[in-house]
């Protein structure tokens, strides 16, 4: 991760906190899929799996993102059925993992052996899909770049309306609440 990424992404997280930033990673990385070329995309915001991404030539990848600024995640039975269940459309799982450091990148694994339970990332390494990483990283620093202002100003409402510009489906949008007087 570059340093102009980390420090983006470390905004981000301090503007709109632990939970809001996992839901904004999942959907830059929704949009990263667009930029790295997958036609078929679905970002679900609250049910099932996060992102599912799908190309003929490239493949089919259903994937459940994680963030922390720790050493581990936590891999949860949900995560395991969901991806398990996704698969039986032909859509490989994958477990994503940001850890907000600076030298750390996003990890893209096979989620498939992978134990449930608090897992730590550096144990991740063998399970790497290096070549999905290599066309999404650059990818999903794009979109951290160019959504950047949105994201920080208006958070998960200005990433839906941006997801639907792109064509990728959208299930469970945030909507903002109507504002009144003040």
């Amino acid at each position: 991760m570059t340093t102009e990424l980390y420090w983006l992404l470390t905004d981000l997280h301090a503007r709109h906190g632990r939970y809001e930033f996992g839901k904004i990673v999942q959907k830059l990385l929704a949009i990263g899929f667009r930029f790295a070329g997958f036609p078929h995309i679905v970002e679900r915001g609250v049910q099932g799996v996060d992102v599912d991404a799908a190309d003929d030539s490239i493949g089919r990848y259903s994937t459940e993102v994680k963030t922390t600024q720790k050493a581990a995640i936590s891999f949860a039975v949900k995560d395991r059925k969901g991806l398990a269940a996704r698969q039986q459309d032909g859509y490989q799982p994958v477990l994503a993992v940001l850890r907000l450091s600076p030298l750390s990148d996003l990890l893209l694994v096979h989620a498939a052996p992978l134990r449930c339970g608090r897992l730590q990332i550096a144990s991740l390494g063998p399970f790497r899909i290096n070549d999905l990483e290599l066309r999404i990283q650059p990818c999903f620093a794009r979109a951290v770049r160019e959504h950047f202002e949105g994201a920080l100003r208006e958070s998960q409402f200005y990433l839906d309306r941006v997801l639907r510009e792109y064509g990728i489906e959208v299930t469970d949008p945030v909507t903002p609440l109507p504002r009144g007087p003040r």
